[in-house]
């Protein structure tokens, strides 16, 4: 482990950059905000600390509690979650020396664990993405070494991040972006065409999804949906959703490498946007057809998604109608195994208004993504 007096000259270091971040802690991890906070010069590195605890406090923070919270997957969301807090606390133009950062672990406690004790760390600016692992020997150190461990680890790859130091910790996964993502990620551009098969081509209608995965039913839906609409149907990935916590960069690319090599998809044009809302979305694209499925559908006609407010809801309804947008809906398995289609759906009349349905008998596929995912975490354990 790193000396006491060696981690206070590397705490110095961190402190002396210009670098400035929130941090965000769950699960074990919580030594490295004591040891930040211990040495002078804190407050010109540490925006904000965050410890989401709890299974509740974790879903605020993020917007959805993950499927796993200590997972690769989980940190890298947190550490994008970070970011945009200290987009919001640092009164400094100059976001490129802003990060956010993110440790969870399990280890030792006070009843036995299942699984290996072990900590994931990520790192998120607006030009890059980077996720660590660390994996602790069951049993062999008390809780308070772990911790002592994974302080001295976690503060090495913020040191590395930051680049005061050389890079020896090999990271999982690291994704660096161009100038246009990078608009994208700080809310300067709405959306970007990204090409995957050659070159982007104009659009009859959009098909927004969070593609995780993007399987046969999707690209079934993309077919149908350009039949009918006379023209190509563009995928649209929002890096930032209603209700699912942000895409960071390592999952953007691989979100989209799976899209272009998957045999199916027969597109070309996949739209990276900032839009998380489909009134944002209408006002980036008047006079689009968009394609959803009855789950998306019910979700607009939420008053949840208008921060519980119906006349909101309504009015967002309307100005789709004053933009010229409208829905073609695809019929979907509901969780308790009922088929639902458009008419099954208790619409409002503007909203009811705008959308036309497929009938079942033109298109059915009764494929889950979340039992996809759980298939291939089974699979890869």
């Amino acid at each position: 482990m790193i000396s006491e007096s060696s981690l206070k000259t590397k705490i110095a270091a961190i402190h002396a950059s210009v670098y400035r971040g929130v941090f965000v802690v769950t699960g074990g991890g919580s030594g490295l905000l004591s040891a930040l906070l211990s040495v002078p010069g804190a407050s010109r590195t540490v925006l904000d600390a965050e410890v989401p605890y709890s299974p509740n406090a974790l879903r605020s923070f993020l917007g959805r509690l993950p499927e796993h919270c200590c997972a690769e997957q989980t940190a890298r969301q947190m550490a994008v979650v970070a970011w945009q807090r200290a987009l919001r606390f640092s009164d400094e133009l100059d976001f490129s020396t802003l990060f956010g950062f993110s440790l969870t672990a399990t280890l030792a406690t006070d009843r036995p664990h299942r699984g290996e004790h072990r900590a994931f760390a990520a790192f998120h600016t607006a030009r890059q993405t980077r996720a660590y692992s660390l994996v602790l020997q069951k049993g062999l150190l008390t809780r308070e070494e772990e911790e002592a461990r994974v302080t001295g680890w976690a503060l090495s790859v913020l040191a590395e991040c930051l680049q005061l130091e050389a890079p020896e910790i090999a990271s999982l996964h690291h994704a660096e972006v161009s100038e246009d993502w990078c608009q994208l990620e700080l809310g300067k551009r709405p959306y970007i065409a990204v090409p995957l098969r050659g070159e982007p081509t104009a659009w009859k209608g959009i098909f927004p999804g969070s593609f995780a995965p993007f399987h046969s039913g999707h690209a079934k839906m993309q077919q149908i949906a350009s039949e009918i609409l006379g023209g190509e149907v563009a995928l649209e990935l929002a890096v930032r959703n209603a209700d699912k916590p942000p895409l960071d960069y390592v999952e953007i690319q691989q979100r989209l490498h799976q899209i272009e090599t998957a045999p199916f998809f027969t597109g070309s044009t996949l739209l990276l946007s900032a839009l998380p809302f489909f009134q944002m979305k209408a006002e980036a694209f008047p006079g689009t057809t968009f394609v959803v499925g009855t789950d998306t559908l019910e979700r607009i006609a939420d008053v949840r998604f208008h921060n519980g407010n119906r006349v909101a809801m309504l009015r967002s309804h309307e100005q789709l109608a004053a933009l010229g947008c409208c829905f073609l809906v695809f019929g979907r398995l509901s969780p308790e195994g009922t088929f639902v289609s458009l008419e099954d759906l208790d619409l409002p009349p503007v909203l009811k208004s705008l959308c036309t349905g497929v009938p079942e008998s033109a298109f059915r596929m009764d494929i889950s993504s979340t039992e996809l995912r759980q298939k291939e975490e089974h699979q890869a354990g």
